[in-house]
Parts: C-alpha cells; structure tokens; sequence
C-alpha cells in the first residue's frame, strides 16, 4: 500500500517537473530568468496581528512574515468562537516606487444564542513606502463604555525581499 502511494506521487511529481520543463522551452522562457525575475521583485511582507483591550493594551499577538510579488496577495486567518475573520494584503508597486498597499477583509461573526452569522467586508488602500508600517483593522475601531470591547489590528510592512528569508 505505502509502495503505492510512493509510486503515485513520484509519478506525480516527475508530471508537474516535465510539464515545468515543457513550458520553459515551448514559450522560450529561461529558467533562470524568471527566477532572476522573482528574485529581484520579491517583497516581504511582515504582519504582526494582535488583539487589544480598550485601553490599547495588546492582549494577544502572533507575528507571520511572507514573501509575495506586486499584485499578488497574502492571506491572514482568523478564527475563534463565533468569529471568522479573513484579510487579504496585495502590495501594488508603483510608477514612483512606492506601494500601493490594497487591505480587504471579510468577518463573520456569530453569537453564542443564534446559529446566525453576520457578514461584513471592509477594503483600503493606502499609498506607503518601503519600510513604512501602517495600521489595518478589519473589524473598524469600536469604543465602549458600557463593556469591554476588543479590537483586531494588523500592522502591516512592505520591504524589498532582500535576504531571501521570507516563508
């Protein structure tokens, strides 16, 4: 059984290298063009996601870093109880060098008394600089004074991948 699997995907693999291949010297494509290509349009991407009281104070946080190129997208997810929150960061380099930096995200959120989920998006975009970090919240700044209310935030950074150290 185990052979079998191993077979199937060498076999599999061994179809996606001779169709990479194909594709290389069908549309004359060189190899290490287009990873020159990649390499010297990379940018990274740092996001640090953190939930925050209503003073501010961070009470969670988790850091994610990426590599992407101009007009493709990097994905954050969210989940917990009663709450999905989904947010797409494309970077768009533009004429000038600086980043066009496009923020859409999806939420949907549930109460613990109804199967019933709420669905809102959000998008920005924002003009930045290499280096410059800039703030996002998917879910808006809400304030309270009535209860604790917990906000969502992503600071978001564009660099040029120069290291090659991105995930």
């Amino acid at each position: 059984m185990i052979t079998l699997l191993v077979a199937d995907l060498i076999k599999k693999s061994l179809s996606i290298i001779v169709l990479f291949f194909s594709l290389s010297f069908m549309y004359a494509v060189d190899v290490n063009d287009a990873l020159k290509y990649l390499k010297n349009n990379a940018l990274n991407i740092d996001i640090i996601t953190r939930i925050v009281d209503e003073q501010g104070i961070s009470i969670w946080e988790a850091e994610m870093s990426r590599i992407t190129i101009s007009g493709k997208s990097v994905k954050v997810k969210l989940q917990g109880v009663n709450i999905l929150v989904i947010t797409d960061i494309t970077p768009y380099i533009r004429n000038d060098s600086t980043i066009l930096l496009v923020s859409q995200g999806e939420i949907w959120i549930g109460s613990a008394d109804s199967e019933e989920m709420n669905h809102y998006s959000t998008i920005k975009s924002l003009p930045v600089t290499m280096g410059e970090s800039v703030l996002f919240f998917p879910l808006g700044v809400i304030q309270s004074m009535d209860r604790k209310i917990y906000n969502i935030e992503l600071e978001i950074q564009v660099n040029q991948d120069i290291s090659g150290s991105g995930e």
